[in-house]
């Protein structure tokens, strides 16, 4: 579960819709499970454009205590130097093939991707291997500095406050761990405690490699004779975290309020759960999908708070985030701070609406609908999709086609909704960020 994962980030598709509510399946989807632990799976639409992931179960949930923004620093190595190569020479490599390079992080996970022409895919497949695998030497850590610094400065205040909203949700459990590190690690964290993350984690039991546009028997000769990841398993299972609920709140200079109200939620091991998710956030609705439009977006909270706001400017988006074994589910504001606090108390009562009335009828199916629509729009992007095969795959062994969670979700009733809701406001969590001042707190909703 990869990334902002609000509303249509939460999980991939990758086919169509014709009239008739059939969908078309890609031409060929595979997974295979290798003697050394590494999970290898492919999706191959015939498109002349291949994109490559190697994804290790190495997200800020594994940072210990001490760690703070490990994963952070490990993500702002990737194209440095590997064990075999100059990052220099890998990345004009890249460039040469006309390949690009990205490394993320989630709380599961930390990925590397590349994408390159198709007939190129063999030399991209090496390329990403010796990325995966940086040497971590010490000038190079060094050098990293600035542009970590640069990319703490240029962070956005949605995935400031989600972060936020994982610290109310889970205060010291394993997700409470950021993925945005505190600026204070800054050319703190050691290369030999780097290093020692990357050898506990950076190995094949703990590793997923997911093509898209590619033959899969390419993708297993990579995997069973090319690729450098250290054999091994990682010294620990995923750290449980249980959902708590609470509040978490940091002020800044800037005179709107950013604030994420969630529940409980799903994780990716509970496929029918992440399709009920879906529906219900379709259900808790957004604001208008382009810019300037006339109409007021969908949704039952979405209408309760634009109700509230009178035609003053705010922006709604629903949120549904599934980590591997646990998810939040709920609704994101931003408006002005000074007249926050009678939008958030206007969307928790569209909440608690869907908690005891449900949704039914033609309600129910826009959200169904919705959903499908977000999940197959998803799907379009290769980048997207083989990430979040990815983390199926390390959060279940396996992984649903995108032809089978639109099925799931065609087959959401209300009653599955209303539970959902129900759950989510049993007990909520509060994550703001800006000016905080109007913030109601949870147990004031």
């Amino acid at each position: 579960m990869l990334s902002r994962l609000v509303s249509s980030r939460s999980y991939s598709a990758a086919a169509g819709a014709a009239r008739s509510s059939s969908f078309v399946a890609p031409t060929e989807e595979k997974v295979s499970r290798l003697p050394s632990g590494i999970s290898v799976g492919s999706i191959d639409n015939a498109g002349p454009v291949s994109q490559f992931v190697i994804a290790y179960r190495a997200g800020s949930r594994f940072e210990g205590a001490d760690e703070a923004g490990l994963v952070h620093h490990l993500r702002h190595a990737i194209g440095t130097d590997s064990r075999n190569y100059l990052g220099v020479k890998l990345l004009w490599q890249t460039g040469s093939i006309g390949g690009t390079l990205n490394s993320s992080a989630t709380k599961d996970l930390l990925l590397v991707q590349i994408n390159a022409l198709r007939n190129h895919a063999p030399i991209a497949l090496s390329l990403l291997g010796e990325f995966a695998q940086p040497a971590l030497k010490p000038w190079d850590v060094i050098d990293n500095v600035t542009s970590f610094k640069n990319s703490l400065a240029a962070t956005d205040p949605f995935d400031a406050t989600v972060e936020l909203l994982h610290r109310a949700a889970y205060r010291n459990g394993s997700l409470a761990n950021s993925t945005i590190a505190p600026l204070y690690t800054a050319g703190k964290v050691s290369p030999k405690k780097l290093a020692k993350f990357a050898a506990n984690r950076l190995v094949a039991s703990e590793t997923a490699i997911v093509g898209v546009n590619v033959d899969h028997s390419l993708l297993l000769q990579f995997a069973n004779e090319q690729n450098v990841i250290p054999a091994g398993a990682g010294s620990s299972s995923i750290p449980a975290s249980p959902y708590i609920g609470g509040d978490s709140r940091e002020a800044s200079g800037t005179p709107l309020a950013h604030v994420a109200i969630a529940g409980a939620g799903v994780g990716l091991n509970d496929a029918r759960g992440v399709a009920v998710q879906a529906v219900l956030s379709a259900a808790i609705g957004a604001g208008p999908a382009t810019k300037y439009s006339p109409h007021t977006g969908n949704g039952i909270v979405t209408g309760s708070v634009l109700k509230a706001a009178n035609n003053n400017p705010v922006g709604i988006a629903p949120i549904n985030i599934s980590h591997s074994d646990a998810g939040l589910a709920g609704v994101y504001l931003v408006a002005e701070g000074s007249k926050i606090e009678s939008y958030i108390r206007a969307a928790v009562e569209g909440l608690k609406q869907l908690a005891s009335s449900g949704v039914s009828g033609d309600a129910l199916e826009i959200a169904k609908k919705t959903a499908e629509l977000n999940v197959l729009i998803r799907g379009e992007n290769p980048t997207t999709l083989a990430s979040d095969r990815a983390a199926q795959l390390l959060a279940s062994g396996s992984a649903q086609t995108p032809v089978e969670i639109a099925q799931a979700i065609a087959q959401v009733s209300g009653d599955d909704v209303k539970k959902a809701a129900s759950k989510l406001v049993s007990k909520l969590s509060v994550g703001a960020y800006g000016f905080t001042a109007h913030v109601p707190y949870a147990d004031q909703l």
